[in-house]
């Protein structure tokens, strides 16, 4: 059985949303919960390109350049938040052998993923120590 964790950056980031955008905070903690009670949504959480198109609550992809230097990292949009123009983004951690998934962080969709980017930094801290 998977089990979903939520690292302190990850509530910190949640916090921080909870006093700009109550309705993008509030779809994204059920989102959260959800995903810790449901074992199918969680085995989703690895499945590259899941729900493209809107073909379900939410879209996933591998963080493509940190999964081509060994780290398995993803990220995940909610579609319905898209749609309304609030645009955030979870990225999370898989650790296979542990079957855990990680929360690393609710970042803004303009969060670029580059190497020198303050929130890729601490996500890559947070992640090495898992």
């Amino acid at each position: 059985m998977a089990t979903l964790f939520i690292h302190e950056d990850a509530e910190d980031d949640l916090e921080e949303i909870w006093s700009k955008d109550i309705e993008a905070a509030a779809r994204v903690t059920v989102l959260l919960e959800e995903l810790k009670g449901n074992d199918d949504l969680l085995d989703r959480l690895t499945q590259h390109d899941f729900g493209s198109y809107g073909t379900a609550d939410f879209h996933v992809s591998k963080w493509i350049e940190q999964w081509n230097k060994g780290n398995n990292l993803w990220r995940l949009k909610i579609w319905d938040l898209e749609d309304n123009d609030v645009k955030y983004r979870i990225v999370y951690a898989f650790i296979p052998a542990k079957k855990r998934y990680h929360v690393l962080g609710v970042v803004p969709r303009e969060f670029n993923y580059a190497a020198n980017n303050e929130l890729t930094i601490r996500i890559l801290n947070a992640y090495q120590n898992l």
